[in-house]
């Protein structure tokens, strides 16, 4: 796909998934090679800055380019070739992700039992693949309340995905304003995540936290499938993250219906919200099952405190010096 449609499609949120964000960027980098050395040094400076504008809540996406800079600096530094280092850095980080959605799916279809009923929100890989291995390879029947998560709707898709896992598992899809109404019929709820900052509060679709507002009225535990990727190492708030808002009125109701609102109306919708850590019962990660005041002790461990990561600016700063020095 041309980097342009790439960052156009992430934009408007036709990639739906944090980490599907991150997969598609890491694709249009991989097909980028060919470009040759500096070629390819000056994509990296053209476009990261833009694929990362384009989602601004995606810490997935920018986890994931910052691991794959710091690898190529690496190689590229020891005079290894660009078209040598680059697929295996991919294909590596790829793999990684793999991995860690499928110890999250092994870690949250435990926590399921026979004959519940669950509520998902939004469209989370991580997520359904929780679902999946339960009904799967468990056995267990699930009954899934999906929303329909507006302003894009990505709900329906997931809907459809979750259709196909087979007969133990039934949908029953509802509108978003709803959530609270059936609240009192659902066992859990388990949501993804596009970045869950270092204080635990997790940023999400929109209508996540009144998710899991309406979940802690009606004590049903409320759970968030994360991998460590997600981390924001750069804030100590989800509300520092920058939000994505649209403005496009087809999104809200026909355009005939809207022409009549022409000049005395604005649409706002927006797309992600935060929420706090304390309504949120438990964190799933790769690395097991963690409450979300502790992800600070997490970050710690896996990274140091404070987290040892070098900024993009930083980073492109050395691509930008590797290529003027070659």
């Amino acid at each position: 796909m041309p980097p342009e449609e790439t960052i156009a499609n992430i934009a408007s949120g036709r990639i739906y998934g944090s980490t599907e964000v991150a997969l598609a960027v890491l694709e249009d980098i991989r097909s980028e090679v060919s470009r040759g050395p500096r070629g390819f040094a000056q994509f990296l400076l053209d476009y990261v800055p833009r694929y990362l504008a384009a989602r601004p809540t995606s810490i997935a996406l920018l986890n994931a380019v910052r691991e794959f800079l710091s690898s190529y600096l690496r190689a590229a530094r020891s005079g290894r070739s660009t078209d040598e280092v680059v697929p295996g850095i991919i294909e590596s980080i790829l793999s990684a992700r793999m991995a860690a959605k499928s110890s999250i799916a092994e870690i949250g279809a435990r926590r399921l039992k026979d004959g519940e009923s669950v509520l998902m929100h939004s469209y989370s890989r991580t997520a359904m693949g929780i679902v999946r291995k339960a009904a799967e390879e468990l056995g267990l029947r699930l009954s899934i309340y999906v929303t329909e998560s507006r302003p894009i709707g990505e709900g329906l898709k997931a809907a459809e995905e979750l259709a196909r896992i087979g007969e133990g598992v039934r949908i029953k899809v509802i509108v978003d304003s709803a959530v609270r109404y059936f609240m009192k019929d659902v066992d859990r709820v388990i949501v993804g995540a596009d970045a869950v900052a270092a204080n635990g509060a997790v940023v999400n679709k929109v209508g996540t936290s009144v998710v899991a507002l309406a979940a802690k009225e009606a004590r049903v535990n409320f759970y968030v499938a994360a991998e460590t990727y997600k981390f924001s190492f750069e804030t100590l708030t989800g509300e520092l993250v920058p939000q994505v808002v649209l403005s496009d009125a087809s999104l809200v109701a026909p355009p005939r219906r809207m022409a009549r609102l022409t000049g005395r109306a604005v649409v706002r919708a927006p797309v992600f919200d935060v929420t706090p850590a304390e309504y949120i019962d438990a964190i799933i990660t790769e690395r097991g099952i963690t409450a979300p005041q502790a992800i600070p002790l997490l970050i710690r461990e896996i990274y140091g405190w404070p987290p040892r990561v070098p900024s993009i600016q930083r980073l492109l700063e050395e691509v930008r010096d590797l290529a003027g020095a070659e």
